[in-house]
Order: C-alpha cells, then sequence, then structure tokens
C-alpha cells in the first residue's frame, strides 16, 4: 500500500547560484511559474479526490518553496482527514513569518507540516541559516537540516552541528563526483554529524518488493516507482493509485536517502518511521 508519494512538477529554477548545479542558471519566466502552479493545484485536486492515506513531499529539482503556490497547495492537503503529513525539501531562503501565515491564512495544519532543509555554505552563512531555523523552530515546525558531504566544508558543517540545538537531526550527503573513496579521517568526521551517514556509504541493491510503501509522481501525472527509477508505472490521472502494475526497479542502485530511505529491509530506517520520506526521526 502506497504510504508516501514524492511529487516533482516542472519547476527547475532556483534563487540560489551553486556553481555545481545546473538549476541556478535558470531564471523562470511568468509563463513557466504559471504551469507549474497549474501542474501542483491539479495533483493537489486529484489526492483530495482520491482519498489518498499518507505523506506528501514535494522534492523539486529547484527551490519551491519562495513560490506562495506551494504554500498554498500544502495547507490544502493537510485539511484532508487521511493526509497525515505534508512537506518540501528547501534550502530554508524562504521569508519564514510571511509564508506559514499563507500555509495558515488558507487552513494549514502547522501540526502536519515538515520540512528538509539543505545548508548551502556557498550560498548563506551558518548565522542566517540558524536565525531561519530559529524561526522555523519557534513556529512550532518540525524539521531536519544537513549538507553535502564535502571534505573542505568539515569544519563550518561541524560549527552548524555544534550550533543548532541538538534534538535536530543534521544529516550529511555522500559527495557525487568527489573522484575518490572518502578518508578514514573524514568518515569518522562526517559520522560524528550524522549517526547515519555510514547508510550513505553502503551499497543497497534494488528491489522493488522491499519498497512498495513509496511513489513518485511528475507534473504531468506520470507515476514511478521511486525517484531514480525512469521506468513509467502508468499516470495519477487517467490510471489512479489503485490499479498500477507491480513495482520495478531499473537502477543498479539504491544510491541517495530519497531511494533507500522507502525501503522496509534496512533496519536503521525504522528510526523515521512512519514517513522516512521527511528524514525526521520519530524520536526528535
Amino acid at each position: 500500500m502506497v504510504r508516501q508519494i514524492y511529487y516533482r512538477g516542472s519547476l527547475d529554477f532556483c534563487n540560489y547560484s551553486c556553481p555545481y548545479c545546473p538549476f541556478s542558471r535558470k531564471k523562470a519566466s511568468t509563463r513557466q511559474l504559471e504551469r507549474d502552479q497549474e501542474e501542483w493545484f491539479r495533483f493537489v485536486r486529484k489526492i483530495e479526490e482520491c482519498g489518498f492515506f499518507g505523506a506528501v513531499q514535494v522534492v523539486p529539482y529547484g527551490e519551491a518553496m519562495i513560490h506562495e503556490h506551494y504554500w498554498e497547495g500544502l495547507a490544502q492537503l493537510t485539511k484532508c482527514g487521511g493526509i497525515k503529513a505534508v512537506g518540501a525539501q528547501s534550502n530554508l531562503s524562504f521569508p519564514v513569518e510571511k509564508m506559514l501565515d499563507i500555509y495558515e491564512g488558507h487552513g494549514g495544519n502547522k501540526e502536519k507540516l515538515r520540512l528538509w532543509g539543505t545548508f548551502h555554505p556557498a550560498m548563506i552563512s551558518v548565522d542566517r541559516f540558524l536565525e531561519q531555523c530559529s524561526c522555523i523552530q519557534e513556529a512550532g515546525v518540525q524539521f531536519c537540516v544537513g549538507s553535502v558531504g564535502v571534505p573542505e566544508n568539515i569544519r563550518i558543517l561541524h560549527e552548524l552541528r555544534r550550533r543548532l540545538d541538538s534534538h535536530i537531526y543534521m544529516w550529511v550527503n555522500k559527495m557525487d563526483g568527489l573522484g575518490r573513496r572518502y578518508r578514514e579521517d573524514e568518515i569518522q568526521a562526517f559520522a560524528a554529524i550524522d549517526d547515519y551517514f555510514g547508510l550513505e556509504l553502503r551499497y543497497f541493491q534494488p528491489d522493488a518488493r522491499e519498497c512498495r510503501g513509496a511513489l513518485m509522481v511528475e507534473g504531468d501525472g506520470s507515476i514511478r516507482s521511486c525517484i531514480l527509477c525512469h521506468q513509467k508505472m502508468g499516470n495519477l490521472y487517467q490510471d489512479g493509485l489503485d490499479s498500477l502494475p507491480e513495482k520495478k526497479c531499473t537502477r543498479r542502485a539504491c544510491d541517495c536517502f530519497l531511494a533507500y530511505g522507502s525501503r522496509n529491509d534496512i533496519s536503521e530506517m525504522a528510526v523515521f518511521q512512519p514517513f522516512p520520506a521527511f528524514r525526521i526521526p520519530s524520536c526528535q
């Protein structure tokens, strides 16, 4: 039974300009934003209509939470009895008070809201990022934070961990494109920040039987078995969620949290239940 839906619309532009990221080089046109908004609200209406039971996590290519329509849509979803949690990945650069006012103004339930915040050392200072975290925390919203495990950033990531409230989970993703294995001292440094960093270094062979509880839905309604798997299973607007074929996987490995986090055969994932999509430990 599907309990988690990852949503990704056509939004592929960001307000940050990280040199390694292709989405930082794009500027959103009015029509592109309109299209993304239309896709998003169509998805929200469909989820309302089908009586989905579980959680919805927005995983955009760019930065979604600087746009008001995402806050409005998430608010609408929380009014559905079957929706237990909603959230999004974000760089946390949005005006917190303003966006939460919009969220609550549209009937959003803050107890159901979850945020996954990514720290980009090249784009924001530790001080400013912590200010945003404090505002979110004071508003009573559950969230996690983290960053990519770039060896050159070990010192600043440790500073963030040291100054962040101890009960807020801070994750570290392995760095793609490093071109070498992490040294043992680097592994230890990242593991001192994130107790689960070791999962990032393990090889998980795909097994679709172990991740039946999650699906990926794109802006046009295309349904895929995983955020990493390109094999199309159907279309939300044509097929719904109840008559989808058995999940299959074409990946060589479950090599990011959004893939292995949905699996039932990894014991460490129990701490992130009932909805690992948000990467927030249940004890937080």
